[in-house]
């Protein structure tokens, strides 16, 4: 039964429409038809019989020659006479069909000069069969169009309303939704647009308190960096620096984290290509193994510093983990596609997914060598999804691991 009824509330507001009008047409029609059949079975003799005896008046009155052209002349659909000469035993006959709850009359008769009028009276022929179903056809389509646009007009701040709470998290300004429409959808407008204020500010509270957490850690932190220069063990002061360098990019990569897209940063064009080379190139720099493979240039609009971001974690954990990093790039028109493979040990399939939560790390990332606060892969998914593409990882058959960026180019 669920599957009978359409999946919009416009379809169901039309359905309901139409089954209850139609519904109340036929009830009438039956009514109608009921008290028609009452009135017509009780005066249907009567009207036969006068009809009867104008026409045998009619025709007793021209010369028997002349007889059967105003015979039929006189016929019409519910009520046809024919002329004959010689006398007819019987002069009337009538029966009621029960099927149809109509009269139906036929019989002769005898005119003074010796010849017969023959009559036959149905009532069911004097009306059109198909008037019935044509004015419930055309009761539907009225209601149809009628219905498609009232509910076009119901519907408009309903789908303003979903339109409004799915951009709801994404970049860009919110926008309020319009509070007109009936008094419901009005009440639902207003709630919609209480609730998306309040998330606004406790997003804007959230950003103020990370700004003032930023600053209050950081700045212990560059006084313990100071304090450290004075120390003369050289082993002990390269271990301090160690540790106020990891937790300064924790603090960093959670900042970026829970920051999100409030930075606002602009879009414009940008060279995928040149900064996948650019992050190689750092890579090298400090020692580690990345090469690049791809075209020369691949533009795309995009927010590059948070793009860039995204990349350099995703290489970062390459040439951490993996020992290396091969990134590839393709430009197949509609959309750009990366391919960034090492040549580690690569992830259990059962945490392929779950490593992209917050703070979730490997058991083998949980030591003072890597490091790690486990947000890396967590931003870099969060880039990219704001410009609508994924990240995905796979274990490479040979061995290694295989992350694979989509970003579609905007129509």
């Amino acid at each position: 039964m669920k599957r009978l009824l359409p999946s919009t509330l416009a379809g169901r507001i039309i359905l309901v429409l139409l089954v209850g009008l139609m519904a109340f047409h036929v009830g009438s029609l039956w009514l109608h038809q009921t008290g028609s059949d009452i009135l017509l079975g009780s005066t249907q003799q009567k009207v036969t019989s006068e009809r009867v005896a104008a026409a045998a008046r009619a025709i007793g009155m021209v010369p028997p020659e002349a007889r059967e052209a105003v015979a039929q002349a006189l016929s019409s659909p519910g009520f046809q006479v024919r002329w004959q000469s010689g006398a007819m035993v019987g002069a009337v006959a009538a029966q009621d069909l029960a099927h149809t709850g109509h009269l139906q009359a036929e019989g002769a008769v005898n005119l003074p000069d010796g010849s017969h009028l023959w009559y036959h009276a149905d009532p069911l022929q004097a009306q059109p069969e198909h008037a019935t179903l044509l004015s419930t056809t055309a009761m539907a389509l009225g209601i149809l169009v009628l219905g498609l646009l009232v509910v076009r007009l119901i519907a408009r701040p309903l789908r303003e309303l979903s339109s409004a709470a799915d951009r709801i998290g994404r970049p860009g300004q919110t926008v309020t939704v319009p509070e007109e429409g009936p008094r419901e959808i009005r009440q639902a407008a207003q709630a919609f647009n209480r609730m998306q204020a309040r998330i606004d500010r406790l997003i804007a509270d959230r950003t103020q308190a990370l700004a003032a957490v930023s600053h209050d850690l950081r700045t212990p932190l560059a006084r313990l960096r100071l304090r450290a220069g004075f120390l003369e063990d050289a082993e002990v002061q390269r271990q301090i620096d160690a540790d106020l360098d990891e937790m300064d990019a924790m603090i960093g990569s959670t900042l970026a984290y829970l920051r999100g897209d409030e930075e606002q940063e602009e879009v414009r064009s940008a060279d995928i290509a040149a900064m996948l080379q650019t992050l190689c190139g750092d890579a090298e720099d400090m020692g580690k193994s990345a090469i690049y493979e791809g075209p020369p240039q691949a533009r795309l609009p995009c927010r590059a510093i948070a793009l860039k971001r995204a990349f350099a974690n995703i290489i970062d954990n390459a040439v951490k983990y993996g020992t290396s990093a091969r990134v590839v790039l393709s430009d197949p028109g509609r959309e750009l596609v990366v391919h960034i493979d090492d040549v580690g040990p690569g992830v259990p399939e059962a945490q392929l997914e779950s490593v992209f939560q917050p703070f979730y790390r490997l058991e083998e990332s949980r030591n003072r060598r890597t490091g790690g606060s486990g947000l890396g892969l967590t931003i870099a998914r969060q880039a990219v999804s704001h410009h609508g593409g994924s990240v995905t990882l796979q274990n490479l058959t040979g061995g290694g691991l295989r992350a694979s960026i989509r970003l579609p180019r905007p129509a």
